[in-house]
């Protein structure tokens, strides 16, 4: 990637709510609420918003849709909200499916770490119920440009604990992004360089143990979405020459592209959702999720090791989304 200029960040409001813009010396503006540190639009070309972003403060405070959601310290559901870690059993919120979904820090106020090349916001988690540990969380945001006029998105999620003993704690991000002029996802394809499939049960609750990792032909593609629905978690993900992992949505007419590039080793799953049933806009976007765990992770056996963290040590995931027209 070409560096990028940040040419200004600023605290602005967003629907009376404190929030950050970024801007760049391209054009691109970002805009991030502090509430839940949430993307709620990112414009890589002035007037072209490629999230499908919050639209109003209700909507950001009721975290509806998981839009731009940072999931921290699970991802994707946790069966019944009950999960057992160093032989206790803890009993989290759940909602009305009945599974605890997506982390714990959407409805908390970050504040402002550093405002200068790049935004960190940050805040400490304190414990919850059903989740009586602590970690602090940094979310970064920055804007670069590439050298055949692309434009970048990254972010960077760290999380520490700060707790006097292990903790588990997985982390991922949830933004929604959309093609620009197209009104639905359908007249787009897909591509999602992956070897497995994450099968599930009737509750999108990961199969028990290898009856979970199904083979798919490498890579996933689907050449036109149409009406084809997908809720589902990947994994053995393939490295491009670069290393890094390339899942790429791309618009059949006006062929802009968007990709999302995550690191295999701190994010080996992306989930992707192509935003049925949404309360609003129902697939006019696709969700592109890197995960560092796979769903309920916090109750399987085979994620157990991976999902504890030591005292003072960190978690950490970098996205990056790319538009390209």
């Amino acid at each position: 990637m070409a560096g990028s200029h940040i040419a200004q960040i600023e605290k602005i409001d967003f629907d009376g709510m404190p929030a950050w813009q970024i801007e760049a010396s391209s054009g691109a503006r970002a805009v991030v609420a502090e509430r839940g540190a949430t993307l709620i639009s990112w414009q890589p070309e002035p007037g072209v918003d490629v999230i499908d972003g919050y639209q109003t403060a209700e909507e950001l405070i009721n975290a509806a849709s998981s839009r731009s959601r940072i999931q921290v310290p699970w991802v994707g559901r946790i069966q019944l909200g009950r999960y057992n870690f160093d032989g206790e059993t803890y009993q989290l919120p759940f909602d009305d499916k009945n599974d605890a979904l997506n982390g714990l820090v959407a409805d908390l106020d970050f504040s402002m770490v550093n405002a200068s090349n790049t935004l960190t916001l940050g805040c400490d988690f304190e414990g919850a119920e059903g989740y009586p540990f602590t970690f602090n969380i940094e979310v970064t945001f920055s804007l670069e440009s590439g050298a055949e006029n692309e434009e970048h998105l990254s972010v960077t999620i760290n999380a520490r604990n700060t707790s006097e003993a292990d903790i588990p704690l997985a982390v991922g991000w949830h933004p929604y992004v959309k093609l620009p002029n197209n009104k639905s996802i359908s007249n787009s394809s897909l591509e999602i360089p992956a070897r497995t499939k994450i099968l599930v049960d009737g509750d999108l609750i990961p199969r028990a143990g290898e009856a979970a990792y199904a083979g798919v032909k490498a890579p996933v593609e689907v050449d036109y979405i149409g009406a084809t629905k997908i809720d589902a978690s990947f994994r053995g993900l393939i490295p491009d020459d670069d290393g890094v992992v390339v899942t790429k949505i791309r618009d059949l007419s006006g062929q802009s592209m968007i990709s999302l590039t995550q690191e295999p080793a701190d994010a080996p799953v992306v989930h992707v959702f192509t935003a049925d049933g949404l309360p609003r806009d129902s697939r006019a976007s696709i969700a592109l999720e890197p995960l560092s765990h796979v769903p309920d992770a916090f109750n399987r056996a085979d994620s157990k090791a991976s999902v504890r963290l030591k005292p003072g040590m960190n978690r950490q995931l970098t996205a990056t989304l790319t538009y390209s027209a």
